[in-house]
Order: C-alpha cells, then structure tokens, then sequence
C-alpha cells in the first residue's frame, strides 16, 4: 500500500500537484484493469470517505477495519459514525431516488468525499445523472465535498464526472468510444491509446498533457 501511495504521490508531484480532499477525480478502465485496487489504497489515507458501492462486491483491507462500516440501507449510512463508510444498496434502494438521496445527504454533510464505483449505475446513459450528483461536481468545492467517479464505460455516461476533475486517469479501455470520450473531453490526445496492463494515464487539468504511470507493489 505504501508503495503504491508512493508512486501515485510522486507521479503527482511531477505535475505539482498534490491531489487534495476536495478535488474531483475520475478513473476509467475496463475490468481488472487495477482502478479499484489504485482508488482502494489511495484513499486508505484520507478520512471521510462514503462509498457508493452498487455492484456490492468491493472490501477494503488496505483500510483498518475499525474505520470501515458496510451498510445495506440509506437510513444506516445517515447513523454512520467511522470515518469510512461503504454503501451497498439493497435491491428496493437500488434506484434513481435513493442514489440522489445519498449524495444529497453527502452534499449537505460538507468536508466529505464520495466514492463512485462504478457511474454507469447512476448514471445510465449521457443524459441522466442524479440532481445531487451533480451538486456535488458543480458546486461540492464550496463545501469541502470531492467525488472520486469510477467507470468501465465513459462513453456510456454522463459527462460531468469527467468534464469537472480536476485529475483524470485512465486505465486500458477496450473500446475506441470509451477512449476517444476521455480524449474528447479532457483534450490529451494520451488518452486515445491503451497505456499497458497495470499501467494509467494520469492527466491534471493544470497541464496540457497526460503522463504514463505505473501500479507497483
């Protein structure tokens, strides 16, 4: 974990840029490309950090386990009280409604960063994205609220995930759209070609290209 803090941390410094509590961040890459696993270990070390989980499947053992509570329930995610909290919807909750009310409630909470994983749960399509959501990327700095949006499919959702972090990286992404959104939208033509197994582009709106890094263990 440390190590690959490092690498993050050092690969951010070249740019001159740290990433700070309240800056947006979007992660793109296809399965098992190694965005969680990087997002996992790097916000092992903040604190405040509320998951959206809907595939219902991530743990987090670079965490210690007495700062992580998992809920199934929204009313439970308003009563948490650990620093970490991961969000895993039930069936009934798992629908447009409850996941504004979750970043609604995140908004309203301030100081406080949000975990996407992964955006084409809530937002389905280019055209829909929950109110709040949207709060959080547009206007969430003014109240110390960051979103860390995690996707498979960037062509497939809206774009304000992308269009409002103020750091980007991108993983191998199988399908030239997926590849050409992420260049579209951040204007680094990096982004169009496949950076290699384990490997990203990292990309900080303060500089006019990406740069390759690597996950090392």
């Amino acid at each position: 974990m440390i190590m690959l803090r490092m690498v993050l941390l050092i690969m951010a410094k070249i740019q001159g840029t740290y990433i700070p509590a309240d800056h947006h961040v979007f992660v793109a890459g296809r399965n098992g490309s190694g965005k969680t696993f990087l997002v996992r270990n790097y916000l092992a070390g903040y604190k405040n950090v509320f998951v959206l989980d809907i595939k219902g499947t991530l743990v987090w053992p670079e965490a210690a386990k007495d700062e992580v509570t998992i809920v199934t329930r929204l009313a439970d995610v308003v009563k948490c009280k650990t620093p970490k909290c991961i969000y895993q919807p039930r069936p009934e909750e798992m629908t447009q409604e409850f996941y504004d009310l979750f970043f609604k409630f995140i908004y309203f909470r301030g100081h406080t960063i949000v975990w996407v994983d992964e955006v084409f749960g809530v937002s389905p399509n280019p055209h829909v994205i929950p109110f709040h959501y949207r709060a959080i990327l547009t206007r969430g700095r003014e109240l110390g609220v960051a979103a860390w949006s995690l996707s498979q499919r960037p062509s497939g959702i809206h774009l304000l995930p992308i269009s409002e972090a103020r750091h980007v990286l991108s993983f191998d992404l199988n399908l030239p759209k997926d590849r050409k959104t992420m260049s579209g939208v951040t204007g680094c033509e990096e982004f169009l070609d496949k950076p290699g197994k384990f490997k990203f582009w990292y990309y900080n709106t303060e500089n006019d290209n990406a740069i390759l890094a690597q996950l090392k263990l």
